[in-house]
């Protein structure tokens, strides 16, 4: 199901919201526009992938996409997004590259009211101002996020981590898998990604856990799936990180 809300004239058209329902499980493939766009889930959980990234956006939060960046998403959980995309031109001028950012109430009543049709231009035009207003006011978060490099030794590398979560082996033992030196590794996971090989695997456990809260596994079995010693081991890495434990979060944002 979609509703959308467009400025009637090609001068005002800058602003667009729709509102997106997904199955549990199904997925969007990639694909790009030319318009810059705007995703924050009103509920559920959406797992949002470009050629080099990964993030995972829950409610309260949004992620900024812009044009012609190819990309497709995956609905953890049942998910009901709403989106605003806004012409080459306006993308171009609010950001050339993704951003993560914080949604405000009054942003959402915003989205809220933009979905409804109305053919009062003057309303129409009030609604614009006030969502363009809000939207630069937005704040930049840090979300779950993983970089992908581009170099097809520590690609496979990722690749075989994200398929297999509890895989523990180090630096050195993936050197000899992909045909590197541990040491040439660690350099290019750090000119990569911008982490060490071990923040990296941290943090794609993170993406992973936050997906798989969503869906309702328990915590137990979440740190024996990750690979953890212990429940607690888990539980301090994810407070750590996000600042909450994974019983807060999910009574936030999931």
């Amino acid at each position: 199901m979609i509703k959308q809300f467009t400025q009637q004239s090609p001068q005002e058209a800058f602003l667009e919201v729709r509102e997106l329902h997904y199955s549990a499980g199904s997925q969007e493939p990639f694909h790009a526009h030319e318009q810059g766009q705007l995703i924050y889930p009103v509920n559920g959980v959406a797992k949002i992938r470009s050629e080099q990234n990964v993030w995972v956006v829950a409610p309260g939060h949004a992620l900024w996409l812009p044009g012609r960046l190819p990309h497709g998403l995956e609905a953890i959980g049942n998910v009901v997004t709403h989106n605003l995309y806004m012409t080459p031109a306006a993308s171009a001028t609010f950001s050339r590259h993704s951003r993560s950012l914080a949604v405000t109430p009054l942003f959402q009543s915003l989205t809220v009211a933009g979905l409804e049709k109305t053919a009062d231009p003057q309303r129409s035009q009030l609604l614009h101002d006030l969502l363009h207003n809000e939207l630069l006011r937005l704040q930049d978060i840090a979300l779950c996020h993983i970089t992908l490099p581009h170099d097809r030794r520590i690609r496979q590398l990722c690749d075989a981590l994200c398929s297999d979560l509890s895989q523990r082996e180090t630096l050195a033992w993936w050197g000899k898998r992909v045909g590197a030196s541990e040491r040439t590794l660690a350099r290019l996971f750090r000119e990569e990604t911008q982490l060490s090989f071990t923040e990296w695997r941290q943090q794609m456990h993170l993406v992973e856990a936050v997906c798989h809260l969503a869906r309702g596994t328990t915590i137990s079995n979440l740190s024996s799936t990750l690979g953890y010693a212990s429940s607690s081991a888990f539980i301090a890495m994810f407070r750590k990180k996000l600042g909450v434990s994974p019983q807060r979060y999910i009574g936030r944002y999931l």
